[in-house]
C-alpha cells in the first residue's frame, strides 16, 4: 500500500455485458478469477445501498484487474452502460494514495471536475464471520478524462482483500506494472494525467511516460499502438488500449497460453504479448521480471 504521498498504479477495469463470460474468457489465459462481488456504497451513516454495478477481480501480488458489469439502475451503472456503448474493453485506470480528502482539495484546486468522494463497501464471509471491506474513491466527472474513468482511491482493509492463495495464477502473473494510453495529443494527455498525479511526465520515445511511485502510464499516438497488431482497430480517438503484466516465469506463462490454444500476436522468452480479440478488447503484455519498460521493448522489437 502507498504511504504518505506515494501514489500507485492501483488497477486497471474492463467494462463487459457478461461477468461470467468475463470471466470464462480471463480463466482461459490462466488467471485465478474472483466470484462475482456485488458493490455497495455507503453514506454518512454507514447505511449501505447497492451501488448498481458488480465487479470480478483478478489479484495480483501488486495491483489487479477489474471487470464491471451494471447489474442495477444508479448513475453510476447508466455511466458504465454509456461506455459499454462506445466498446467493450479498458475503461478504468484507477490509482491509490492514502488520503482521498487531501486528494480531493488538490484535484479540486488544480481544476479537475470531480464526481462526489463515494465511500465504497463489499460484504464478505471469512472465518471470524461477515466483515465488511472498505474502500474511498474519487472519480472524475463523466468527459473529464476522455481516456476513460480516471479515479483514485484508498483501500481501508487491505488485509480483507489480499487473503491467502488469492495470487496464485496458473500463469504465473505477479504484478500490474504498466498501462498504454492512445491518444489524439499523447503529450497533452500526458501533462493532464501529470496534473492528476503531481507527477511530470517525460519523454521515452515512441512514447510519453508518467512514473509514479509504483506503476507506470505511457501515452502514444495510434500509428505508434498500430504497428502492435496488423488488425489494429482503435474503438476511440483516445483510450485505454492496455496493460502489462510481470510473469514470474515466462516459459509456464507461454505453456499455459498453448495449451489453451491463445496465439500472441508476438512472443519472445521475456515477451508474450495478446491482442484485443484475447485481451477483452485491450493488448495484454506479459514480461518477465528483467523487463523493466515492457511496451518500450515491444514497440523496439515488432
Amino acid at each position: 500500500m502507498p504511504e504518505e504521498d506515494e501514489i500507485f498504479l492501483d488497477h486497471v477495469g474492463f467494462f463487459a455485458e457478461d461477468l461470467d463470460d468475463a470471466g470464462s474468457r480471463l480463466q482461459r489465459l490462466g488467471f485465478q478469477v474472483s466470484d462475482v462481488n456485488v458493490q455497495l456504497n455507503a453514506d454518512a451513516s454507514e447505511r449501505l445501498a447497492p451501488s448498481g454495478t458488480s465487479n470480478r477481480l483478478v489479484k495480483f501480488h501488486r495491483g489487479f484487474l477489474e471487470v464491471l458489469a451494471a447489474t442495477g439502475e444508479t448513475v453510476l451503472s447508466d455511466q458504465l452502460r454509456q461506455g459499454l456503448a462506445r466498446f467493450a474493453g479498458l475503461h478504468v485506470v484507477a490509482l491509490t494514495h492514502p488520503d482521498m480528502d487531501a486528494q480531493h482539495r488538490r484535484l479540486t484546486s488544480s481544476g479537475f471536475a470531480l464526481q462526489p468522494l463515494v465511500r465504497m463497501r463489499r460484504l464478505i464471509q471469512t472465518a471470524e464471520g461477515e466483515r465488511v471491506m472498505a474502500y474511498t474513491i474519487l472519480r472524475t466527472a463523466p468527459g473529464e478524462m476522455p481516456e476513460g474513468r480516471v479515479q483514485m482511491l484508498t483501500t481501508h482493509t487491505p488485509d480483507l482483500f489480499w487473503t491467502s492463495g488469492v495470487t496464485d495464477h496458473a500463469n504465473q502473473a505477479d504484478g500490474l506494472t504498466d498501462l498504454l494510453v492512445c491518444a489524439q495529443e499523447p503529450k497533452e494527455a500526458a501533462r493532464r494525467f501529470g496534473r492528476f498525479t503531481a507527477r511530470a511526465p517525460i519523454d521515452d520515445a515512441p512514447f510519453t511516460a508518467l512514473n509514479l511511485d509504483r506503476g507506470r502510464i505511457l501515452f502514444a499516438a495510434a500509428c505508434v499502438v498500430e504497428k502492435l497488431h496488423d488488425r489494429f482497430s482503435p474503438p476511440a480517438d483516445s483510450y485505454a488500449a492496455g496493460q502489462a503484466i510481470r510473469s514470474l516465469d515466462m516459459l509456464v506463462t507461454g505453456e499455459v497460453l498453448l495449451s489453451a490454444g491463445v496465439r500472441p500476436i508476438y512472443a519472445d522468452a521475456d515477451l508474450i504479448c495478446l491482442g484485443p480479440e484475447d485481451g477483452l478488447g485491450a493488448y495484454l503484455l506479459f514480461h518477465g521480471a528483467s523487463i523493466a519498460h515492457p511496451w518500450l521493448a515491444l514497440a523496439r522489437r515488432v
